[in-house]
């Protein structure tokens, strides 16, 4: 292993090439501009063992107890930000836009707050915009009222869930022959984890979860089983949910494109919406707001 002397030596000679004078002033500035090149190189290496150390099934305890820091300032120096991108192309299921919307206001949250985000911040999100906030919407629940339990039952401000809540939401949703990952798809997997944040606050309010599952199992129908297709002698193909009202109705006609499906029903909307905005009158005389 190279000496530390040497490896100084080596940044000295390399800003010195880069400054290109004998100048002190543009040598300094040649050094603080280098010296930010190998921190984050630095910073971005040590961030790449972090996340292997993660994957390799490590906890937050272990890997703060390594860098001699708490488990929760690991957490929150290293856990990845909400992804509103879609994410990864190998992981299934896509990010649908009403839900990226959401977790961009989740992560507002926890940044308001100077945490990471978890669960609890995923429940403010989904207030944001998408069927789950209707849903909440009939299930009196509040953006203020989320607010309120959370400080009353939490003690730390983050429970640094929230990203693995987004991938097994995203898991979820293909799982039911989704093409996309909804606001309807994260709300479920909140609620029906007992341990997290969100499902504590939801219960601290009373939410009636037996309503929230009918609710939301109606409009994320399970695919049919196989065995049962193979009994009644029909190919088990999966169900298609259309990308803009995320109905997954087998008699509407769905109309294919590359990664999105489009229902007969949106489809007249969508025309009406067009008609109107060329000063036309809609056929089914719908009231439409520009």
């Amino acid at each position: 292993m190279d000496s530390p002397a040497l490896n100084t030596q080596m940044m000295i000679d390399a800003v010195a090439e880069r400054a290109g004078s004998g100048d002190p002033l543009a040598l300094l500035e040649a050094a603080v501009g280098y010296a930010t090149l190998v921190g984050s190189a630095a910073d971005a290496m040590v961030d790449h063992y972090v996340q292997a150390a993660r994957i390799a099934g490590l906890s937050w305890t272990d890997i703060g107890d390594r860098l001699g820091i708490s488990k929760q300032a690991a957490r929150q120096r290293f856990a990845p930000r909400l992804e509103v991108s879609g994410g990864p192309a190998a992981e299934p299921a896509p990010i649908a836009p009403r839900l990226a919307a959401c977790l961009e206001a989740a992560q507002a949250a926890a940044d308001a707050e100077g945490s990471v985000p978890g669960s609890q911040h995923l429940l403010l999100g989904l207030m944001e915009v998408g069927v789950a906030a209707g849903v909440l919407d009939r299930l009196e629940v509040t953006r203020e009222r989320i607010r309120e339990s959370a400080a009353r039952l939490l003690e730390s401000r983050g429970d640094g869930e929230a990203y693995d809540n987004v991938l097994r939401a995203r898991r979820f949703a293909a799982s039911r022959g989704q093409n996309l990952a909804r606001t309807e798809h994260l709300l479920w997997m909140l609620a029906m984890d007992p341990g997290s944040s969100a499902r504590r606050i939801l219960d601290d309010l009373g939410v009636d979860l037996a309503r929230m599952k009918k609710e939301l199992n109606d409009l994320i129908p399970p695919l049919r089983s196989a065995r049962r297709a193979r009994k009644l002698g029909r190919r088990d193909t999966p169900v298609c949910s259309c990308s803009f009202c995320g109905c997954a109705d087998g008699s509407r006609a769905m109309v294919n494109g590359p990664g999105v499906q489009i229902c007969g029903e949106c489809v007249t909307l969508a025309a009406e919406i067009i008609q109107a905005a060329h000063g036309k009158t809609t056929a089914s005389g719908r009231r439409l707001i520009p």
